[in-house]
């Protein structure tokens, strides 16, 4: 079988499957006999499924009876759930079923492309390129399950894919969906490793340009987007055609390297109302890290004036939402007395639309704080710009460490609305799907009408510790927020906590510090004396380790990838069947090798070694960095006196 991590070497002839021509009668009784057999036909695959027993009571292999016509086979396969396809026996209609259904893992999609070149007698390339064609037929209904499938083809070697150049330059030109036309520039940019070619083909034709700069931001290899930055920048200053330069807004977010360059860009574009959409949408996609200070103020003033100016009943459309979003974002850099005055104006124009990101590698959402009258109608847009999935679920106050432990006992197994790792239970009032890096989504829905403080959380295994928020339901949203300010951050450097780390134990809080040792979600992972759970390293003699060298430790916490004991390094697994495994192995023997994949004994399971195709130690860290941003320096002191205490606090106090 091959694998998409090492690219699709073969190639074949395509075999197509031709639909049959039909010409319905008009008549009643055709039509009656018609939907008869139909009725009929679907009722005897029903009952095909009806569970029998044999006498030695094994479980009964299930049966599916399909018409040879492939248009009647993806009606009857149309009526199943996702659980009941992926049950079904494999044959290439539910082949095809599989690599098109919405909702899939992944692996399904990978298990129908080799069944199909299997089937069909030709490769998974070739199956993978006729599956998006085949998508792209279907219109925009079929967008979620084309970025599946882009994401597999953009996996694939560069030699693999320059093989297909013909192909390519097709899926470039012909497709009706401008995101599958995007994904032809990108996999020829990534075949050629560089965009000097295709681009001089393209920049005579503005559509076509539009659609190559579009494809930027869908290219994995960072330095190759980088290397695209001197083609990109000057189009954001040429007017005409404004379909390219609205493009190039939004690809030369995506270019890493440039970013103090591309915000001052981007705002004069939003302060002289030059595609201020785009240009909105862009800052937003830049780090905050890098926005710079000198600027929020007059960049929020205006888009106060272009708000005032938006009818209310429009406030909550993408492009205001957006504006109100990034304005309210901006003001965390303004004083504080000018931050209370600007956000009192913005939440004055009766938006209630909040944008929430995730933080890439820190498992943290960017808003911890969000605030909304009783009963007031509202919208979160959660986009996961992380390299893991995410979700948010919203549930009832008190209830974070029930919905989350819950979560983490659950299979993998999606619920009715198409959702991973949402418990059932009343006390999960609102929740979005599992995100994939890179997707985003919208919940709207109407405040509850109780005041309280009502928790988010990812309930993803493992995350629900650390990646939470409150929505606080309020009568007095304005007095709320100036008696409870968002958790600040700050990207603490060992330098800045070296020269206070000695003389700052005079007066340091162990208790506090265990404290925060449970919120930060350090015992999710790790024990110190009898708290916590032991999926990293025991602590509770961590300083013994390091000599009560109290910099080293600091620094391994604040760089987590500093040094990893092999026990506790994280492998990628490749199995045969195009699947992949991330964990910490537990146990291995001649045939079998036990891995934990999270913070729980839920998640521990055992890989035959007849399935590996190989495995790859991982050079990053299971721990996530800026785990101290949310501290104080003070607080980060106290966290150290508790790892100091062992666990024993009372013991410590006494002592020091």
């Amino acid at each position: 079988m091959q694998d998409f991590s090492h690219g699709l070497a073969r190639t074949a002839v395509s075999a197509r499957i031709k639909s049959r021509e039909y010409s319905p009668k008009t008549t009643s009784t055709r039509w009656l006999q018609a939907r008869r057999f139909v009725l009929a036909l679907f009722a005897t695959f029903m009952l095909s499924l009806a569970p029998t027993r044999a006498a030695n009571d094994e479980p009964p292999k299930k049966t599916l009876f399909l018409p040879k016509s492939p248009r009647a086979a993806a009606y009857v396969l149309s009526r199943l759930s996702n659980k009941e396809l992926i049950e079904a026996p494999r044959g290439e209609f539910v082949y095809i079923a599989l690599l098109e259904r919405k909702g899939l893992d992944r692996k399904y999609r990978i298990e129908a492309l080799e069944g199909l070149a299997k089937t069909r007698n030709t490769d998974t390339l070739t199956e993978l390129l006729k599956g998006i064609q085949d998508l792209d037929a279907k219109g925009d209904e079929a967008e979620l399950v084309l970025r599946d499938l882009a994401a597999l083809l953009l996996q694939i070697r560069t030699g693999d894919l320059a093989a297909r150049r013909t192909d390519l330059e097709k899926l470039a030109s012909e497709p009706q969906l401008a995101l599958t036309r995007q994904l032809g520039y990108a996999a020829l940019i990534t075949a050629d490793a560089s965009a000097d070619k295709i681009w001089q083909t393209a920049e005579a034709d503005p559509a076509k340009l539009a659609d190559l700069v579009l494809s930027v931001p869908l290219i994995r290899d960072a330095g190759l987007r980088s290397s695209l930055y001197p083609k990109l920048q000057p189009l954001l200053h040429k007017a005409d055609p404004a379909e390219v330069r609205r493009a190039a807004i939004t690809a030369i977010a995506a270019v890493p390297g440039h970013d103090a360059e591309t915000f001052d860009t981007l705002a004069g574009l939003v302060k002289s109302a030059t595609e201020r959409a785009a240009a909105v949408a862009g800052l937003q996609q830049i780090p905050r890290k890098s926005w710079p200070k000198e600027q929020p103020e007059s960049l929020i003033d205006s888009l106060i004036a272009y708000l005032k100016n938006v009818p209310v009943d429009q406030r909550t459309e993408p492009d205001a939402a957006n504006a109100f979003q990034f304005a309210t974002d901006l003001t965390s850099l303004l004083p504080p007395e000018k931050a209370r005055t600007a956000g009192k104006t913005l939440r004055s124009l009766g938006a209630s639309v909040f944008v929430i990101h995730t933080i890439p590698e820190q498992m943290l959402y960017d808003k911890t704080l969000i605030a909304v009258e009783p009963g007031k109608p509202m919208e979160i847009i959660l986009k996961n710009d992380d390299a893991m999935q995410h979700n948010l679920v919203v549930v009832k106050p008190g209830a974070t460490e029930e919905i989350g432990q819950a979560a983490e006992k659950m299979a993998p197994q999606p619920d009715a609305f198409l959702r991973l790792y949402v418990p059932d239970s009343p006390k999960v009032l609102f929740a979005t799907r599992l995100l994939d890096p890179g997707q985003q989504t919208k919940l709207a829905f109407t405040a509850p009408t109780d005041p309280g403080e009502y928790p988010y959380l990812c309930s993803y295994p493992g995350h629900w510790r650390r990646m939470v928020g409150t929505l606080a339901v309020v009568n007095d949203v304005e007095n709320y927020l100036a008696s409870h300010a968002e958790q600040k951050m700050t990207e603490w450097k060992l330098d800045d906590l070296a020269v206070d780390l000695a003389k700052a134990y005079t007066s340091v809080n162990p208790a506090a510090g265990k404290g925060f040792f449970t919120k930060l979600a350090c015992a999710q992972c790790h024990k110190v004396g009898n708290e916590g759970y032991a999926y990293g390293p025991d602590l509770t003699d961590v300083f013994k380790r390091y000599n009560s060298n109290r910099a080293d430790i600091l620094h391994q916490i604040l760089d987590p990838s500093l040094k990893i004991d092999e026990r506790y390094r994280n492998y990628q697994f490749e199995l045969k069947n195009g699947d992949e495994a991330f964990g910490m192995i537990v146990k291995e023997d001649a045939d079998s090798v036990t891995i934990q994949t999270g913070p729980s004994d839920a998640l521990i399971q055992t890989l035959k070694k007849s399935e590996l195709k190989e495995r790859q130690p991982q050079k990053s860290s299971l721990m996530p960095i800026g785990l101290l941003n949310t501290l104080s320096k003070e607080q980060i002191f106290d966290l150290l006196a508790y790892l100091e205490s062992g666990g024993s606090v009372q013991t410590y106090t006494h002592q020091h």
